[in-house]
């Protein structure tokens, strides 16, 4: 009895933890997902940070966006400078329920975008 109950509870957890490659719980979605990003480089914080913070109601919307020229190309990104950028107005523009982010979020977007 006491094994089968052992197996059973051994079998929840190893069939409730497959195919998902984060944990829901913490919402860190795409970080340790392979997203075609070398991972550290400013471009990877802000797509993690983009992914995690604005993809679950704008999914589809950025996701192709995987390099700075893609960025750039879409209008959203102006090269070396955030203070111009559509995305920086977008972001300052709270409509809805769109969440703020924190200084050190909009700090990971900076370091991104003037830096390119």
């Amino acid at each position: 009895m006491k094994r089968s109950f052992l197996l059973l509870i051994f079998l929840l957890l190893f069939l409730g933890s497959c195919g998902q490659d984060y944990n829901s719980n913490y919402n860190d979605r795409g970080t340790y997902a392979d997203i075609g990003i070398p991972a550290g480089t400013p471009l990877y914080n802000a797509y993690v940070l983009i992914q995690n913070r604005c993809f679950s109601c704008h999914s589809g919307a950025w996701q192709d966006f995987k390099t700075d020229q893609a960025w750039m190309d879409s209008g959203l990104v102006s090269k070396g400078s955030f203070d111009t950028s559509t995305l920086r107005n977008k972001l300052q523009n709270y409509g809805g329920n769109m969440p703020r982010l924190t200084s050190s979020e909009i700090d990971t977007l900076k370091t991104w975008i003037n830096g390119l």
